[in-house]
């Protein structure tokens, strides 16, 4: 039996003079009243009350130990109401992970900000193109594009991302500006990571292998290809959201734009979130929307 049982139950009749309104306080009946507070006087082996027909008087054992008790109940009180302060306030350490550019781009001044709010913060930041283990890697937080692949993690919904495919309008008016993904086996396209584009044809995303003369794993090194003229390039549209906006790239083939991912905060499947990672992701989430 734990060591609290009774106490509670104790307390309310020893202040309230009878188990009726101990049992109105605490919102239980007179007979569970009645029944933990025997049980706690058996497990002391002391009579803390004295029982009549008409009321309740405590013993002298049962003042002091009403005494004592009180003391241990406002102890409680207030090391819980401490314990929910100090989960209500962001503090100690955030072990994340994130894409490279992503990360440097968005992720970390959005961190760093959120460090000038919450001075008790302590981040670990890896910026990474490659997926790290969280688990083994003892990461508290990752942040990961597109389609998530491991089911076992927890993950929050930050922001959503569309590749676009796009030129300058220099290389347009040289080559010509294609209108169905085939007419792309005409053309030079400026290969990244992977030598597949993916499209949206008759409603099904798909890949289509693309071919060019430059290939390069920047995503900046692209930009700046396409801006020169030396053909078509697919980026996630961060990249290229200001050379659309100021018209030095011009989106094309927009019919076959592939839908929207992801952008995802994913983090153990732990039963209790830390309040420093709750805070960093609704930070996140209202900073990249």
């Amino acid at each position: 039996m734990a060591r609290w049982d009774g106490i509670d139950e104790f307390i309310a009749v020893g202040e309230e003079g009878s188990f009726t309104a101990a049992a109105k306080v605490l919102g239980l009946s007179v007979a569970h009243i009645s029944r933990h507070v025997t049980a706690l006087e058996q497990r002391l082996n002391t009579q803390l009350l004295t029982r009549t027909t008409r009321k309740v008087v405590l013993t002298k054992e049962g003042e002091d130990f009403l005494h004592q008790a009180q003391h241990l109940q406002h102890a409680m009180d207030d090391a819980t109401q401490q314990l929910a302060t100090i989960q209500t306030i962001p503090k100690g350490k955030i072990k994340l992970t994130a894409p490279v550019m992503y990360g440097e781009s968005f992720i970390m001044p959005l961190v760093h900000s959120f460090m000038q709010i919450h001075r008790e913060v302590e981040v670990i930041a890896t910026l990474t193109n490659e997926q790290e283990n969280l688990l083994e890697g003892g990461y508290d937080l990752a942040i990961r594009l597109g389609h998530l692949k491991d089911s076992s993690l927890k993950a929050r919904k930050l922001s959503q991302r569309r590749f676009i495919m796009c030129a300058s309008a220099k290389y347009l008016s040289h080559f010509g500006e294609p209108h169905t993904v085939g007419e792309l086996n005409n053309h030079q396209c400026l290969i990244g990571n992977s030598r597949y584009w993916r499209v949206n044809e008759n409603g099904r995303d798909k890949h289509i292998k693309i071919a060019g003369r430059l290939a390069c794993n920047s995503g900046w090194s692209l930009v700046d290809a396409a801006k020169k003229g030396l053909g078509i390039v697919q980026l996630p549209d961060y990249y290229i959201k200001n050379e659309l906006k100021n018209g030095e790239l011009i989106p094309i083939l927009t019919t076959y734009q592939p839908k929207q991912e992801g952008v995802w905060g994913v983090y153990p499947p732990r039963q209790f979130v830390a309040t420093n990672v709750r805070a960093l992701l609704d930070y996140l989430l209202v900073g990249l929307s």
